[in-house]
């Protein structure tokens, strides 16, 4: 079982992140590049293609995409500029973004305007659901069918995307299992192996990805982590953070036992509703209505689902990891920071660049809060 482990853990590395895009690619199958949480892949999935999340390169040297892009730009989108220019996605055949903030936006507009994919769609994501919005994005999702079905010569029908709506529950129902085991005072992965999962789901075939998560439950369910501290436990809050690296490095003196990322819990929370008529409109509302993103509107809904899995999960603080120049990251933290102020509840936010660099730093900075953490451990008594 711990080979089926590490190969879930791992499944997202520089070495085999893009095995089973290749794989799929010799059936003579289509890969789509995936930039965002929100595209709903169920439809990509149902065309027959591979949704793939693209992760940017984890290197520090980026100069080919500074010829495209400021220094002040998200981070994360110049590392997967420099992947694009650099070779590592000619695979794919074609890319689906959203407008999820201004970044990803200018990103497509420089893969619009290079022409290096033969299919490049942007989607439009509104900031509020609404029975309005949930109407716009709908006709979004649409847009995006008949998109794929003029590309890749192939006729997307309801009965192929409810299908695909089944395959995405049930990978949506086994990482919530998975999580669930996370609430153990002992649990069975480490944070950086947690991370390492849901991000393997995002690039691996779900039906393949489904049927060994689900044999590997019941293992996972007596297994315990090696790591040397269980305590304190931290909830870690970021956007884009794809590299278990960056929680190893937090975990040298903790537990991450839970995490608010579109890359972990955000991946996979909210099941689509399977009961609705129109699987488009199902979509819609499950995109739209789940726990959302830092640029979403709906910031106090955001942060009472924080303290709630802070109480669920038996943290004992809060890190926020931010990415460099995603400004609405930034604009969120000062009522996520007031709202678990009155909560009670210890906060630290530092700020990060997508490649792991400024470990040091990071380290003493981290190791401080922990080590703060676990003196209150102490002086409440807490086990």
């Amino acid at each position: 079982m711990e080979s089926i482990l590490n190969s879930l853990v791992k499944g997202n590395s520089e070495a085999i992140r893009y095995n089973w895009a290749m794989a799929w690619k010799q059936q003579g199958k289509k890969v789509i590049g995936i930039l965002s949480s929100y595209v709903p892949e169920e439809v990509i999935w149902a065309a027959g293609m591979l949704p793939w999340r693209i992760t940017g390169t984890w290197r520090e040297n980026i100069s080919n995409a500074r010829l495209y892009r400021s220094q002040s730009s998200c981070s994360y989108c110049n590392h997967v500029l420099e992947s694009l220019l650099s070779g590592e996605l000619d695979f794919l055949d074609g890319i689906v973004t959203t407008d999820l903030d201004q970044d990803l936006l200018r990103l497509g507009d420089v893969l619009l305007a290079l022409k290096k994919m033969p299919f490049c769609q942007i989607m439009h994501i509104p900031f509020v659901d609404s029975e309005l919005n949930y109407k716009f994005l709908t006709d979004e999702i649409r847009r995006l069918i008949s998109s794929l079905e003029n590309y890749g010569g192939v006729r997307i029908t309801d009965d192929a995307l409810r299908a695909s709506i089944d395959t995405y529950n049930r990978m949506r129902s086994l990482l919530n299992r998975m999580y669930e085991l996370r609430k153990k005072e002992t649990p069975p992965l480490s944070g950086s192996e947690t991370l390492g999962i849901t991000t393997t789901a995002a690039v691996m075939p779900k039906t393949h990805f489904n049927k060994e998560l689900e044999t590997l439950l019941p293992y996972l369910e007596k297994r315990e982590t090696n790591l040397k501290n269980h305590s304190p436990r931290l909830l870690v809050t970021s956007e884009m953070l794809d590299n278990p690296a960056y929680i190893s490095l937090v975990e040298e003196g903790c537990l991450v036992a839970m995490d608010d990322m579109d890359t972990g819990s955000r991946y996979f929370i909210q099941e689509v509703d399977i009961t609705l008529e129109d699987p488009a409109n199902a979509l819609a509302r499950r995109y739209l209505n789940r726990h959302g993103a830092p640029r979403m509107t709906s910031w106090n809904k955001q942060a009472e689902q924080l303290i709630k899995w802070v109480k669920e999960f038996n943290i004992d603080g809060v890190l926020a990891l931010p990415l460099a120049w995603c400004y609405p990251q930034r604009y969120r933290m000062p009522l996520l920071t007031r709202r678990f102020d009155e909560a009670g509840i210890p906060s630290l936010c530092l700020e990060r660049e997508y490649h792991l660099t400024n470990v040091g730093q990071l380290r003493t900075r981290i190791g401080a809060f922990v080590e703060m953490l676990s003196l209150k451990r102490v002086i409440h008594g807490s086990k």
